[in-house]
C-alpha cells in the first residue's frame, strides 16, 4: 500500500473515529435533554389537569356535603324533595338518589326517567354502606351505565337528623368532561393521557373500549410502577414512555392521570439530527479526504521523483557511476544526497572486493588441491590403523581366554581342596563316631551283664512266690475242709476259704507267666551280648580304616593346595598379559579414532574449500553486475 493511501486512510479513520464520538456525544446529551424536556412537560401539564380534575371533583363533593347539612337541620320529605330539585345541583348532577331507613330503602330520586324495581332497596347498594361509613361525602368506584355504556361515579353521603343517621343519597357524576379534558392532550401527536385507579383498572381512556380493564393490557401483560418518573416500557404495537401523576386531595380516592407517549415519535427530532449528523459526517469527511489527498500527493512529488530514478539505476544492471539529481532543500533532497554519498562509497567498496575475490578464489583452490592430498594419506594410515587394531584384538580375546581358562582350573583345584579338606573333617567325625560308638557298645554290654544277673534274682523270688502260693493253695484247700465239717456256720468261711484258694491258683499262673518271660528276656540278652560283642570288633576295624583314610586325603589337600597355588600365577599372568593388550588395543583404537576424526576433517575440508570456491565464483558473477 502506497504511503499516500495509508496516510488516507489513517486520516479517515482519525476523522470518522473523532466525529462518530462528538456525534454519539451530542446524540447522548440531545437525547438526555430531550427526556428532561418532555418529563418536565409532562409533569407540567399532568399536575395542571390533576389540579383541576381534582377541583372539579371536590366541587361537587362539597356541594352533596352543603346539602347534607341543610337536611340535617330540616329533615323532612319534602325538603328531600326541594333539595333533589334544586337547580345549582340538577345542573351539576346528571341525576339525584337516595333511599332512608324509614322506608325500608325505597328510592329517592329526582330523574323522572328511572323506573327503578318493586324490590330495589337503596340499603342493598355498595353505596350505601360507604356512604354511611365516611364521616363526609365521597366518590364511588366508576361504573358503567348499562343502558348507554357511559362512565360515570356517584357522590356520596348520608342523611342525618341532628346527628342520627337516617340513610343515604349521592349524586351522579358523568365523567364525559373529565375524559374530554384528558383527550385534549395528546402531546404534538405523540401520545395521550387517561385516568386510572390506584388498583391498577382504567377509569378514562380515549378508547372507550379499555374503561374498566387493568393497567396491563396497554403494555403486552406487563404492569409498570406508578410514578411520576418517565420510564420505558414495551407497549403492544412500539417501544413506550409512561409516567404516572396521582390526583392529591381528592377525598377517599386514589386515582392517576397516565401518560403514554411513543418513544420513536418523541426521539423523532433526536433520530433526525443524527441522521443529519451521520450525513454531514460523512460528507464532511469525503471533502477532507479529497484535500487530503491533493495535498499528499503534492507534498509526495519529490519522493515520487526519487523512486523513479531508484528504479532506473536498478534497471541499469547496476550501474553505481550514476547519480540521483539532488534538486532543493527538503527533507528528501537531502536523503538523495545521501543515497549519491552511499552510491559513492559502494563504488569504491565493490571495485576494493572484486580484486579481493580474484585472491581468495586463487587461495581456495591451492587449499583445496592440499586438502585432498592429506585426506588420501590419511585415508591410508587409517587402513593400516585397522590391520593393527584387527590384530591387537585377537591377542586380546586370546590372553583373556588363557586367563579364563586359568582361572576356572585354579578355582576347580580350590574347589577340590575345599572338597578335600570337608572328606578330612568327615572322615574325621566318622573315626570319633565309631570310637565313640565303641564305648558305647562296651556299656551296652556291661549293662546287659547286669540285666541277666537280675533276671536270675527275679527268678529266684518268683521261687520263693510259687512256694507261698502253694502252701496258700493247701491251707485254703483245709479252711474248706474244715468249714464243711463245721455245716451252716461255717459256709462263709468255706467261701472266704475258696476265694483264697482262687487267688493263690492265679498268684502261682501268674508267677509261672512270668518266669516264662523272664526265660524269654535271657535268651534275648545272650543273643543281644553276643551281637554286640561282634559289632564292637566291625567297630574298632572302621575306626583304623578310617584313620588311615584320614591321612591319605591329609597328602590330597596339601597336593591341591600345590596345584591351587600354581593356578593363581598362572592367572595373575594371564591378567596381566590380558591388561597389557586391553591397553594397547584400546590406544590403537583411540589413535584409530583420533585417525579417522582428522580424516573427517579433512574431507569437511575438502568440501568446505569446495562451497567457498563455488560461492567465490558466484560472488564474483554478482560484483560483475555492478558498473564501477
Amino acid at each position: 500500500m502506497k504511503i499516500a493511501h495509508k496516510v488516507g486512510w489513517a486520516a479517515a479513520a482519525v476523522l470518522f473515529l473523532t466525529t462518530g464520538v462528538l456525534s454519539v456525544l451530542q446524540a447522548t446529551q440531545m437525547r438526555a435533554a430531550l427526556m428532561a424536556q418532555t418529563r418536565a412537560g409532562i409533569m407540567e401539564t399532568s399536575d395542571t389537569l390533576a389540579r383541576q380534575i381534582t377541583g372539579w371533583l371536590n366541587g361537587k363533593l362539597q356541594l352533596i356535603d352543603l346539602t347534607a347539612q341543610q337536611l340535617d337541620r330540616r329533615f323532612d320529605n319534602g325538603e328531600i324533595n326541594a333539595a333533589f330539585t334544586d337547580p345549582v345541583l340538577v345542573e351539576q348532577f346528571d341525576s339525584m338518589f337516595g333511599g332512608l331507613e324509614s322506608t325500608g330503602g325505597r328510592a329517592i330520586t329526582n330523574d323522572a326517567s328511572w323506573n327503578p324495581p318493586a324490590d330495589w332497596d337503596a340499603r342493598q347498594r355498595p353505596w350505601y354502606d360507604q356512604a354511611r361509613l365516611a364521616p363526609r361525602a365521597v366518590l364511588t368506584e366508576p361504573y358503567v351505565i348499562a343502558s348507554s355504556g357511559e362512565l360515570m361515579i356517584s357522590a356520596v353521603t348520608k342523611f342525618t337528623q341532628q346527628g342520627e343517621f337516617r340513610g343515604a343519597f349521592g349524586g351522579d357524576i358523568h365523567l364525559g368532561v373529565i375524559s374530554d379534558a384528558l383527550n385534549t392532550l395528546d402531546f404534538n401527536q405523540a401520545g395521550y393521557a387517561f385516568l386510572l385507579s390506584g388498583k391498577g383498572n382504567i377509569i378514562s381512556h380515549p378508547d372507550a373500549a379499555l374503561n374498566g380493564q387493568p393497567l396491563s393490557t396497554l403494555f403486552n401483560g406487563k404492569t409498570p410502577a406508578l410514578e411520576a418518573t418517565l420510564t420505558e416500557i414495551s407497549g403492544n404495537e412500539a417501544d413506550l414512555l409512561v409516567s404516572f401523576t396521582p390526583l392529591n386531595g381528592l377525598s377517599g380516592m386514589d386515582w392517576y392521570i397516565g401518560v403514554v407517549l411513543d418513544r420513536d415519535t418523541v426521539m423523532s427530532e433526536v433520530d433526525n439530527l443524527n441522521r443529519r449528523a451521520a450525513i454531514g459526517t460523512f460528507i464532511g469527511v469525503a471533502l477532507s479526504l479529497l484535500l487530503l489527498g491533493f495535498l499528499v500527493r503534492h507534498l509526495l512529488r519529490p519522493l515520487v521523483q526519487l523512486h523513479q530514478s531508484l528504479k532506473e539505476i536498478n534497471q541499469g544492471e547496476g550501474d553505481l557511476t550514476r547519480r540521483l539529481p539532488a534538486r532543493g532543500n527538503d527533507e528528501i533532497t537531502q536523503v538523495e544526497q545521501e543515497f549519491n554519498g552511499l552510491l559513492q562509497h559502494l563504488q569504491t567498496l565493490i571495485g576494493e572486493v572484486k580484486g579481493s575475490s580474484q585472491q581468495v578464489k586463487a587461495s581456495a583452490s591451492h587449499t583445496t588441491r592440499e586438502a585432498e592430498q592429506a585426506a588420501g594419506r590419511l585415508q591410508e594410515q587409517l587402513r593400516e590403523l585397522d590391520q593393527l587394531a584387527t590384530a591387537m584384538q585377537e591377542m586380546t580375546v586370546t590372553a583373556e581366554d588363557v586367563a579364563r581358562h586359568a582361572q576356572h582350573a585354579a578355582q576347580a583345584a580350590t574347589d577340590a581342596s575345599r572338597e578335600t579338606e570337608d572328606g578330612v573333617s568327615v572322615v574325621s567325625s566318622s573315626t570319633s563316631a565309631i570310637r565313640r560308638l565303641a564305648e558305647d557298645m562296651d556299656e551296652t554290654s556291661l549293662a546287659i551283664n547286669e540285666l541277666s544277673q537280675l533276671s536270675g534274682q527275679i527268678e529266684s523270688i518268683l521261687s520263693v512266690i510259687t512256694g507261698i502260693a502253694e502252701q496258700t493253695n493247701l491251707l485254703a484247700l483245709n479252711a474248706a475242709i474244715e468249714a464243711a465239717r463245721a455245716g451252716e456256720s461255717g459256709r462263709g468261711f468255706a467261701v472266704v476259704a475258696d476265694e483264697v484258694r482262687s487267688l493263690a491258683s492265679r498268684t502261682q499262673a501268674s508267677t509261672q507267666e512270668i518266669r516264662q518271660m523272664i526265660e524269654r528276656l535271657q535268651q534275648g540278652v545272650s543273643l543281644a551280648e553276643s551281637r554286640i560283642h561282634r559289632s564292637r570288633d566291625a567297630a574298632s576295624r572302621t575306626a583304623e580304616e578310617a584313620g588311615a583314610a584320614n591321612a591319605l586325603l591329609t597328602r590330597i589337600r596339601e597336593a591341591m593346595t600345590r596345584i591351587d597355588d600354581m593356578n593363581l600365577q598362572i592367572v595373575t599372568a594371564a591378567e596381566q598379559q590380558s591388561a597389557t593388550s586391553e591397553e594397547i588395543n584400546r590406544n590403537t583404537t583411540n589413535i584409530r579414532d583420533h585417525g579417522q576424526a582428522v580424516a573427517d576433517g579433512a574431507r569437511h575440508q575438502v568440501a568446505q574449500c569446495a562451497i567457498m570456491e563455488q560461492q567465490v565464483e558466484q560472488q564474483e558473477l554478482r560484483l560483475g553486475q555492478f558498473r564501477v
